[in-house]
């Protein structure tokens, strides 16, 4: 399992820490007959509490001819039972090493990248620059059944989570 740091510095679970994790077996108890049933997700409930796009390094082209890093970005929405549903919105980056020779280095501040994830996920329309695609990620979410409007998704919290190999590979 993959921990995270937020923007802030909170840490999330991790393989060697599951408290907070909710565990159903899909199977029932040795010596059942019938396995557990599952239950259908009542969002009906549940409010949006926040946005969060989930960074993690994903796989490089092999085209490429110079040592080069990719990253994906997976923006989610956050409801009240701290559940997130994932939309549909998926952005990511590869980006070239600095330096030469074997001391290619990929380190950067975590303002900087954090700041270069916002930049990606903003709407690429070039009337509208650096504007955050709230319609979108809105209409997203209730196409996934979570009733949220661009207005409510905008005034709410959006934190940039980084996995563990995110922090390593850009030394923060």
């Amino acid at each position: 399992m993959t921990s995270f740091s937020d923007a802030d510095g909170v840490r999330g679970p991790s393989a060697d820490s599951i408290e907070g994790f909710h565990y159903a077996p899909f199977h029932g108890k040795p010596g059942d007959a019938e396995p557990a049933q599952r239950l259908p997700f009542d969002l009906s409930d549940l409010r949006v509490i926040g946005t969060l796009a989930i960074c993690d390094v994903d796989e490089t082209p092999t085209d490429n001819v110079r040592p080069s890093i990719s990253i994906k970005i997976t923006q989610y929405v956050r409801l009240s039972d701290e559940s997130l549903i994932r939309l549909d919105m998926d952005r990511g980056v590869t980006t070239g090493g600095r330096g030469a020779g074997e001391d290619i280095s990929w380190k950067r501040t975590a303002d900087d990248l954090i700041a270069e994830i916002l930049d990606l996920v903003q709407v690429d329309d070039a009337d509208n620059p650096g504007t955050h695609p709230w319609e979108e990620l809105a209409e997203a979410a209730r196409r996934r059944g979570v009733d949220v409007d661009a207005a409510t998704l905008g005034e709410l919290p959006y934190r940039v989570l980084l996995t563990d190999e995110v922090t390593v590979l850009f030394e923060l």
